[in-house]
């Protein structure tokens, strides 16, 4: 009889590390990378390197000047979407790479212990690189993998995560299963934010994405990441609206509900044409939320579940890849009627309400106001729930009982090493930990690991394809510890 694990990797399509897959076509060797790609002097990463690579840092002197061109052999891809080269002893990052390619490339920053690079010609390509569909590609921040081969990202992101665990982790063997595609790479994203590209353009403000460079807003009139539900709305908006600072379009791709958020920068209200049914609603810098047209929030389906989601509160923006998430993480928590259940960082309650379902008694725990009436709605029909709108360090120090599992879905910052120690103090049978970001899971997961947990599993979901994000679910047990 097959194991609940081997019917979960079948029923989710799990690609296996290591996989050998079919190669596509790539640029012939020579040739020279768009014009928009090659005048980026960086990815736009924020902060110094990772630990990651700071820990094979050669701090040797380089005679490297900025502006100086050379040739680079990249080797592997860096967590955030770069590629990795070394030249003269130093670290060298490079934007729009493929590990394996041989590379032009003009030195547009130096430091210390490393440096970075604009890609200027594809020596040697990679017979995964392909022609990036989005004429955009290069200037916008949105993506980084567009030039490679959907099945190679995937094998890119699981190299990504095993490497982080090694490094930050310090682990010898990842348990790491694989990684569940997304049936559609494109056209997946359910939510987008756009912000005002400069001045009005005939009393209208223009909206974009912010570049590349991180230093300006990129006006656009395509995404090709962005549901036709969401498109949808930013093609039928006209705003004239001077205090605006941020929008919000948001789309229930199971339901066909839209919904439009206005950040401000004033109490001002504005003077907007909406020509289609849809919600739209005003965000102040008091905090306050107003509903201009329909309501306050829409709503969503994942596995046949309703969920109502306000116009601020956080959901996972694949909507197709959420539902294969749900399953991961239920099948993780295996929890069933009657047990205790902790879901911290809840949101909405997209897991809680699952839990609920099954009969479990559920401690749902969200610091944002928001959110957390939205997981009292969604979780109403079930006397068996409770919602505590609380940050969750503080509530995990007064909380009373036991739990037989707890999920933690923090924000791309992770959990933290006080948090951390807190969760190991519980003794949950099973802790399942969900991240957008494998760097700072690792790191966590090196205080769970010194707190006496167990790393039991890992398996990645590829929630973002085109980018260098990859979600991944950890399931960390109750036993002897590791080192």
């Amino acid at each position: 009889m097959r194991s609940q694990q081997e019917m979960l990797r079948e029923q989710l399509k799990v690609g296996v590390p290591g996989a050998e897959q079919e190669p596509q076509l790539g640029l012939s060797p020579g040739s020279r990378v768009p014009a928009c790609a090659s005048k980026v002097e960086c990815m736009g990463r924020t902060g110094p390197i990772g630990p990651n690579v700071r820990a094979e840092l050669q701090f040797a002197a380089s005679q490297m000047e900025t502006g100086q061109e050379f040739e680079l052999q990249l080797t592997q891809a860096a967590h955030g979407g770069e590629c990795i080269g070394r030249h003269e002893g130093k670290v060298v990052f490079v934007p729009f790479g493929i590990p394996g390619e041989r590379v032009r490339v003009r030195l547009v920053e130096q430091r210390r212990s490393y440096a970075r690079a604009a890609l200027l010609e594809v020596l040697e390509p990679s017979p995964h690189r392909v022609q990036p569909p989005c004429p955009y590609y290069g200037q916008c921040g949105g993506c980084h993998w567009q030039h490679v081969s959907y099945q190679h990202q995937l094998d890119i992101k699981l190299a990504v995560v095993a490497d982080q665990f090694r490094r930050l982790a310090r682990l010898e063997e990842v348990p790491l299963e694989g990684i569940v595609p997304a049936d559609e790479p494109w056209a997946y994203r359910n939510h987008i934010q756009l912000h005002p590209a400069g001045a009005m353009a005939e009393g209208v403000v223009q909206l974009g994405f912010v570049a590349l460079d991180g230093q300006r807003v990129l006006p656009v009139t395509e995404c090709l990441l962005a549901h036709p539900l969401v498109w949808e709305l930013h093609q039928a908006l006209e705003l004239s609206f001077g205090a605006l600072e941020r929008v919000s379009l948001r789309a229930g791709i199971n339901t066909g509900e839209q919904l439009v958020l206005l950040e401000s920068s004033t109490e001002e209200q504005p003077l907007i044409c909406l020509d289609m049914e849809a919600s739209l609603c005003q965000l102040t810098p008091s905090g306050r939320l107003y509903t201009l047209v329909g309501r306050s929030h829409l709503h969503e389906l994942l596995n046949g579940r309703r969920y109502r989601i306000s116009a601020p509160s956080f959901f996972q923006v694949n909507t197709h890849q959420a539902e294969k998430l749900l399953e991961v993480v239920t099948s993780f928590a295996d929890i069933g009627a009657g047990k205790c259940v902790l879901d911290l960082f809840a949101g909405v309650g997209t897991f809680s309400l699952a839990f609920a379902e099954r009969g479990a008694r559920v401690t749902a725990v969200e610091l944002s106001p928001w959110a957390a009436q939205d997981a009292r709605a969604n979780l109403a029909a079930y006397g068996n729930a409770t919602v505590l709108e609380a940050d969750a360090t503080e509530a995990l120090r007064s909380l009373p009982g036991t739990f037989e599992a707890v999920v933690v879905d923090p924000p791309r910052a992770g959990c933290g090493e006080e948090l951390c120690g807190l969760l190991a103090a519980l003794r949950p049978a099973r802790l399942v930990y969900v991240s957008c970001d494998p760097a700072t899971l690792a790191r966590d997961t090196a205080y769970l690991l010194r707190s006496g947990l167990a790393l039991e599993r890992l398996l990645a979901l590829d929630m973002f394809p085109q980018t260098a994000h990859v979600e991944v679910v950890a399931l960390f047990c109750a036993g002897a510890g590791a080192s």
